[in-house]
């Protein structure tokens, strides 16, 4: 009787071992995780925005997205010849807050070599604006972006004197006045006259170097 107690106990332990083995095991077997990717959600509520030049031999078309405010972020210039894709630039990361903003034209020779170049505006506020320039190449047929016309406020040309100027002033009474000419193939300002806070200073460029008074 002793014996069959001791057997039939001894076989009870054993199936609880293997019950708390199954068990651990079935603890230790996690479901994956599974990963959500991030889906960008489609813009719907934008809508093409469009507008095309001709000259030069080509035909220019400025694409980008308008949304519902109003606000045009470029994307691309498409430069054209005979209706076949010849060029195209990318613009990204210009934005108007309205189609009333928008510049874009093809009329100026910003570095005065006998070929248009491209002008697109790239900051608008309510005394400064200013435009980004890919001027003609020659040698390539192709346009090229010249960034450090990028930050020249109010730019103008002097076809005459083969002169870049900039007149701007900043609230009421900060004035500045600056001139630039090519040399080559960089742009160096040439002068500048400044106003600012009642303190009047003149720059100007003297045997390559910059004088200040």
């Amino acid at each position: 009787m002793n014996k069959m107690f001791l057997l039939i106990l001894i076989t009870f332990c054993c199936c609880s071992k293997k019950a708390d083995l199954k068990e651990d095991h079935l603890v230790k077997e996690t479901a994956p995780v599974q990963q959500v990717e991030n889906v960008q959600t489609e813009d719907t509520a934008s809508v093409p925005f469009s507008q095309s030049l001709k000259g030069n031999g080509f035909t220019y078309t400025l694409k980008g997205l308008e949304s519902p405010d109003g606000e045009i972020s470029f994307k691309s210039i498409s430069i054209l010849n005979k209706n076949k894709l010849y060029q195209k630039i990318r613009v990204d990361t210009i934005s108007v807050l309205n189609e009333r903003e928008v510049i874009f034209n093809i009329d100026n020779d910003a570095n005065f070599d006998g070929y248009n170049d491209i002008e697109l505006i790239n900051q608008a506020g309510n005394y400064t604006s200013s435009s980004s320039f890919w001027l003609y190449n020659q040698k390539s047929r192709k346009y090229n972006h010249y960034k450090p016309l990028d930050t020249i406020q109010n730019i103008g040309f002097d076809r005459k004197r083969k002169e870049i100027t900039s007149s701007y002033h900043i609230g009421p009474v900060n004035t500045y006045s600056k001139t630039y000419q090519w040399e080559k193939g960089k742009l160096l300002m040439m002068s500048a006259h400044i106003i600012e806070e009642g303190d009047e200073i003149n720059i100007y460029r003297k045997n390559g170097k910059i004088i200040v008074e």
